[in-house]
C-alpha cells in the first residue's frame, strides 16, 4: 500500500512536510508515561541474542528515536557489504542532481523490484560512481561508498576507499544518520523529499525484501518506508563473505512519531535463521519504542533457536532465497 502526499511549495510546504514526516517534539512521550527500557539496553540484548539465533552471522544495529534523539548502536560503524540497501542513497543523490521527471520512472523500479539496471541508470543521472561518492562525502558519512556497478554497463569509482575490496558498502550508523536527515527535510527540498518518502513505500511489506515489516502490526507495515538489500546463499562467489541481508528504514509509531533503523546481517551459514533475527530485531525495537508490550516478536520461535534447518537431500537443489 502506498500513501502519496501532496506538499505545496514554499514555507507552507516545509511546514506540511515537517508535520507529515517527523512528528518530532509533538510526538514526544507524554509526561508521566511509564518509563521504558533504554534503547542502549535493548540493542545490547539483541546483539547478544544474534549469537544464538544467527550463529556465525556478522550483525550491526543502529536505531534513533526521532522524537527524542535517543540513539543506540551495536557494531554500528563497522562497514558491511551494502547490497541493494545503498540504492536509497543513490536515488536521493539523483533527486538532488537531476530533474524529478527523469528520476521518477527509475526510482519506481528501484523500490518496487530493486531493479539493478534501473539503479545503474540512477547512478548515471548523478554523474557516475565518483559523483555518488562525492554526494556521500557531502553528507559526512564515514563508512559508506560505491565502488562498482556493472548492471547495464561497467561502472567503477576512482574515489572509493575500497574498504571492502570491490564491494559497495555502508554502515548502520551512516544509514540511520541519512534517514534522519531525509525525514527532517535536510537533504532535499519539500517536494522531492515527499516523493522520495513515497517511493520508499513501494517496497515489499513483509517476507522476502520486506523483512523489516514481517512481525510488525499490519498498520505499521503499510506505512513503513524502507529499502532492503540481499545477496542470498548461492548468489555470489563466496557464501562465507556474502549471504547479506540488510534493512534500513523509517518506521511510524502509534503517536505519529518515527524512528530510523538499520539492521545489517551477513555471512550467516543459515539464511532462514539470519532472516528471522532481522525480523525479530525489527519487531523488538518497535515494541520498545511503541510501548506495545503485548506484541509477539516470535517469542516461541526465538526460544527454540529460530527456524529449523531446511533439509536438502544429497544431490538435491538447495532453496532459492532470492526474491
Amino acid at each position: 500500500m502506498m500513501t502519496t502526499w501532496f506538499v505545496p511549495r514554499g514555507w507552507f510546504g516545509a511546514l506540511a512536510l515537517s508535520w507529515l514526516t517527523m512528528g518530532s517534539a509533538l510526538a514526544a512521550p507524554a509526561a508521566g508515561a511509564p518509563k521504558r527500557e533504554a534503547l542502549r539496553s535493548v540493542v545490547d540484548s539483541l546483539a547478544a541474542e544474534a549469537a544464538r539465533l544467527a550463529p556465525g552471522a556478522d550483525v550491526a544495529i543502529a536505531v534513533k528515536d526521532l522524537r527524542t534523539g535517543e540513539y543506540a548502536g551495536s557494531s554500528d560503524t563497522v562497514p558491511h557489504i551494502s547490497a541493494s540497501s545503498a540504492k536509497v542513497f543513490w536515488v536521493a543523490a539523483a533527486l538532488k542532481k537531476a530533474e524529478e521527471s527523469k528520476v521518477a520512472p527509475l526510482a519506481e523500479k528501484v523500490f518496487r523490484t530493486s531493479d539493478n539496471e534501473a539503479s545503474g541508470a540512477v547512478i548515471d543521472l548523478v554523474g557516475g560512481p565518483d559523483a555518488i561518492n562525492d554526494y556521500l562525502r557531502s553528507l559526512d558519512v564515514k563508512n559508506t561508498a560505491l565502488t562498482k556497478w556493472n548492471y547495464g554497463k561497467p561502472r567503477r569509482a576512482t574515489n572509493s576507499p575500497q574498504v571492502m575490496g570491490n564491494d559497495n558498502y555502508l554502515c548502520a550508523a551512516d544509514a540511520v544518520s541519512f534517514l534522519h536527515r531525509l525525514s527532517a527535510g535536510e537533504l532535499l527540498k519539500p517536494k522531492p523529499t515527499s516523493r522520495m518518502l513515497a517511493w520508499m513505500e513501494l517496497t515489499p511489506r513483509e517476507g522476502c525484501g520486506g523483512w523489516l515489516g514481517t512481525l510488525l502490526p499490519a498498520k505499521v507495515r503499510a506505512s513503513m518506508r524502507h529499502k532492503a538489500g540481499w545477496l542470498p546463499p548461492g548468489c555470489c562467489s563466496d557464501d562465507s563473505r556474502y549471504n547479506v541481508l540488510n534493512e534500513v528504514g523509517l518506521v511510524r509509531l502509534p503517536d505519529g512519531g518515527h524512528y530510523a533503523v538499520a539492521i545489517l546481517a551477513a555471512r550467516g551459514p543459515d539464511w532462514p535463521r539470519q532472516a528471522f533475527f532481522v525480523e525479530r530485531a525489527s519487531c523488538v525495537l518497535y515494541r520498545t519504542l511503541s510501548g506495545e508490550a503485548s506484541l509477539d516478536c516470535g517469542e516461541s520461535l526465538a526460544k527454540q533457536g529460530g527456524p529449523a534447518p531446511v533439509p536438502v537431500e544429497d544431490g538435491g537443489t538447495p532453496p532459492n532465497y532470492d526474491c
